[in-house]
C-alpha cells in the first residue's frame, strides 16, 4: 500500500498563538515541509527524556500530530550528553525534512540525566552540520522547535530555516507546533 499524505487545513487561529510561535520561518522551507512528497521521510529528533509516572515519551504528541500531516515521520531520540551519533547521520542521510526539538531542563523531571541545553543545542548544531556535509547546497527543510517556560528563543542555535518555540510540551503546544510545520 502506497503511503497516502493526509490534508489538514491551516487557521490563523492556529498559527497565532503566544504560547506556540515562530521566532523565524522561511516560506519556501514551510512550503516544501508542507508539500513534501508521500515516499519522503519527516526525521524527528527529540531528546530522551524521563516523564513521572508515564512510559510515553513526552513528544510522542509532536510525532503523532506531524503523522496526521504527513505519512511517513520517524521519530528518533538523541541523549543530549551523547550528541550525535552514527545512527543519528544514518537518518539525516535518509531525510527529506529534518525537525529537531530541544527542550530547557527547566521543565524536565531530572536534568542530571537528560542533559543541559548546551548540549542539547550542540545536537542541533551536528545536525545541521551534517546536513550541509552530506547534502551541500540541495535544500531540505530544517526545522527547530524550542520549548521553554520562557519561550524565549535560544541565542545559538543557526542554520535552520524554521524556528518554533513552546512554553511547554503539553498536547496543546505539541499540535499547535506541527499545524504551524505542517500545514
Amino acid at each position: 500500500m502506497a503511503d497516502t499524505k493526509p490534508t489538514l487545513a491551516c487557521t490563523t487561529a492556529q498559527v497565532q498563538s503566544s504560547s506556540v510561535r515562530f521566532i523565524q520561518s522561511s516560506s519556501s522551507s514551510l512550503e516544501a515541509l508542507g508539500s513534501l512528497p508521500a515516499d519522503q521521510l519527516v526525521i524527528l529528533f527529540t531528546p530522551a527524556i524521563p516523564r513521572e509516572g508515564s512510559r510515553e515519551d513526552p513528544f510522542e504528541v509532536l510525532g503523532r500530530a506531524l503523522s496526521k500531516r504527513h505519512a511517513r515521520v520517524r521519530h528518533v531520540p538523541f541523549v543530549a550528553k551523547v550528541g550525535l551519533t552514527d545512527l543519528h547521520a544514518a537518518w539525516v542521510r535518509k531525510a527529506g525534512a529534518i525537525i529537531v526539538v530541544n527542550c530547557d531542563p527547566a521543565l524536565l523531571i531530572d536534568t542530571k540525566a537528560t542533559g543541559n541545553m548546551s548540549s542539547q543545542t550542540k545536537f542541533a548544531a551536528q545536525v545541521s552540520d551534517t546536513l550541509q556535509a552530506l547534502r551541500g547546497s540541495s535544500k531540505i527543510p530544517l526545522s527547530c522547535v524550542h520549548i521553554s517556560p520562557s519561550s524565549a528563543a535560544p541565542a545559538s542555535i543557526t542554520g535552520y530555516d524554521n524556528l518554533v518555540v513552546c512554553s511547554s510540551y503539553s498536547v496543546a503546544n505539541m499540535e499547535k507546533a506541527a499545524s504551524m510545520l505542517m500545514c
